[in-house]
């Protein structure tokens, strides 16, 4: 059974300012290794899934264009499905014709607009069933970093052979490493017979008794302590047909909206259509809260959300004195607890700085107290609002 990797690459991330910004979100930029974060999950996704068909990249119609560039320079041929306000369109009067003819190493989708994750995945569904009948998705956000790849390629295998064969909706689960409050949990319960194939050795996989929003510290630590919870990592693997009908059962007016646009071809008009009169609504919320039939594999990789400055000291590590230093300009100096990041051509130099968080970039310096990077999003909207710096930054 043919699988697809649907990857989410939209949002602009704005608590990696002033790297990224609307113009050229942090997916599209090298933040905690030499490719962007949209390389490294497909050459990971590739990797993982070597027999699976062109992956289909959902994200904003603003950086359509960009998207594929960046692919090109990769030597990755991308094409963009449907049309966008910076002129990038298709004929749409032999457009369904070309969507189940062509073959191309990456498709993307441009959104007009974003309304969250719900929405993405019930056209993308909706798409791979019209070109693949009933193939395997595997949905994955493109700002995730995992390691090692073949770690995840089992995980990968076993989600896939539950999905497949018990049917229902998997989801990765990844075993808490610290009291975290800004995941969302799953709670498990009875634990699924090891593949034949896999035997004990493979991944744990467990039915699902619930899931629970991001939690308070305490609550956070109970759950780990407990050893019943994992967290949420966003990535999902099911059969096409199968979300459809959970779509279906649970949100309705979105399945409708979905094969709508399905029926008139994929066209520009058509994906603009869906967009204009579609929910705002998550995956989580919207389906995987409320079905039943819900299984989660524990992977054996470590795994990051990549939502923050902050977690760039978690994914590259800290000196002895806490200080995480990333850049090839850089020196540091008697620095205690910080975050010292050089993404510009300039020379940096940081000394004696206790719990500070700085980012330059080629235009713009960020200087953080590093406690209140989590408020990061509030202070953008104080700099914004304040009129004295130009648009071009956000």
């Amino acid at each position: 059974m043919q699988t697809v990797p649907v990857i989410l690459a939209g949002g602009i991330g704005e608590r990696f300012w002033p790297l990224s910004r609307s113009s050229s979100p942090k997916q599209l930029h090298a933040i905690a290794s030499k490719r962007s974060m949209l390389e490294e999950t497909l050459f990971r996704i590739r990797a993982c899934c070597p027999n699976s068909t062109a992956p289909l990249i959902i994200t904003g119609s603003a950086i359509a264009g960009k998207t594929a560039d960046a692919l090109g320079a990769v030597d990755t041929h991308a094409r963009i499905i449907n049309g966008s306000p910076d002129g990038v369109s298709g004929d749409a009067a032999s457009w369904m014709n070309t969507l189940m003819a062509m073959e191309t190493d990456v498709n993307i989708i441009a959104e007009p607009r974003g309304k969250n994750t719900a929405p993405a995945i019930a056209l993308a569904a909706a798409l791979i069933t019209a070109k693949h009948e009933d193939a395997v998705m595997l949905v994955a956000s493109a700002d995730h970093a995992i390691s090692p790849i073949d770690a995840f390629e089992q995980a990968i295998y076993r989600a896939v052979n539950i999905a497949v064969g018990r049917g229902g909706l998997v989801v990765f689960g990844v075993k808490p490493v610290r009291p975290e409050t800004g995941y969302g949990y799953i709670e498990v319960g009875e634990q699924l017979a090891p593949d034949a194939d896999i035997g004990t050795g493979g991944c744990a996989a467990f039915k699902v008794k619930r899931f629970v929003e991001k939690p308070n510290a305490g609550d956070a630590a109970t759950f780990m302590e407990s050893g019943k919870f994992l967290w949420n990592s966003g990535i999902f693997v099911w059969k096409a047909s199968v979300v459809l009908k959970a779509f279906k059962k649970f949100m309705p007016d979105l399945h409708d909206q979905a094969l709508a646009a399905a029926d008139k071809g994929f066209t520009s008009e058509a994906i603009d259509e869906f967009y204009s009169v579609c929910r705002k609504e998550s995956i989580d919320y919207g389906i995987m809260e409320k079905a039943e039939d819900v299984s989660a594999v524990c992977g054996n990789f470590s795994w990051d959300d990549l939502g923050s400055w902050e977690s760039m000291s978690r994914v590259l590590g800290s000196n002895n004195a806490g200080t995480t230093v990333d850049g090839t300009a850089v020196y540091e100096s008697g620095c205690g607890g910080s975050l010292i990041i050089n993404k510009s051509n300039r020379a940096l130099a940081a000394i004696g700085l206790n719990n500070v968080a700085i980012v330059a970039v080629d235009d713009a310096i960020l200087a953080i107290d590093r406690t209140r990077l989590p408020e990061l999003k509030k202070y953008l909207t104080e700099i914004k609002n304040s009129g004295k710096f130009s648009a071009d930054l956000f």
